[in-house]
């Protein structure tokens, strides 16, 4: 089988709705910005001092905006081609909680770079935005689980996934430290190691063990209780009772 062929995978529900949200709120934002001057990015990007401030939210929606049109382009080429297939082979519910792990693991490794090593400069105020973090972890995951699939490192050099994210683990390494304009990057580590370990715990079978037992006694929990009621029929002829109904 030659793994270099081009597989185009069918565009799954979660990952359907990640485009259509990332696209409508780079077309808002590119609105707002000519029509109002108002910067979208700065209100729903993910800033140490934006979220010192009580912007919580921001936690969840940074993914959601872009920089350019060519970013928000090829992060969601790729959510297609790689996301749909962990969508399809993991099912909606483990994706989504992939996902979550991701977007809240890089986040936080961000806020806390940027809050040690930046804060009182303006690299405080720089906010995160984009998908390159889901991305990246989408490729982490499927040089895990599809090591020797082949892709095309700067769409002309065949490159094993494994070795892919090995080089895409290492540019961002070297972004994060090259200086303060590169904080983001962090972000970005922050989402790959998130999903490695996502990754590791559903695989481990004490995880598993104990999904499982959760998942009963939940269902046991949410069951409706009978409303039937169990008493002794007392037979006139017959010591001790005879039936129960």
């Amino acid at each position: 089988m030659d793994h270099s062929q081009i597989y185009l995978p069918k565009l799954t529900p979660v990952n359907k709705i990640l485009i259509i949200i990332s696209s409508s709120f780079f077309i808002l934002e590119f609105a707002l910005g000519k029509l109002a001057a108002i910067n979208l990015g700065g209100m729903l990007g993910l800033s140490a001092s934006h979220f010192m401030d009580g912007h919580i939210y921001s936690l969840v929606t940074y993914p959601f905006l872009s920089r350019s049109l060519i970013e928000v382009i090829l992060n969601c080429l790729m959510l297609w081609l790689m996301g749909s297939e962990f969508e399809s082979n993991w099912g909606r519910k483990r994706y989504i909680n992939f996902l979550l792990a991701v977007v809240l693991g890089g986040g936080l490794l961000f806020l806390s770079i940027s809050a040690v090593f930046f804060q009182g400069s303006a690299v405080y105020t720089f906010p995160l935005v984009g998908l390159a973090g889901i991305v990246s972890s989408l490729c982490v995951a499927y040089a895990v689980i599809f090591p020797d699939r082949v892709f095309s490192f700067m769409m002309l050099i065949p490159v094993k996934a494994k070795y892919f994210c090995l080089i895409l683990v290492a540019i961002s390494l070297f972004q994060g430290l090259s200086g303060p304009t590169g904080v983001g990057a962090w972000g970005q580590l922050g989402g790959i190691v998130a999903a490695y370990l996502f990754m590791v715990l559903v695989s481990n079978r004490n995880f598993k063990t104990l999904s499982q037992k959760m998942g009963q006694l939940t269902q046991v929990r949410t069951a409706k209780k009978s409303k039937a009621k169990l008493s002794i029929v007392k037979d006139d002829n017959e010591q001790p009772p005879k039936y129960w109904q």
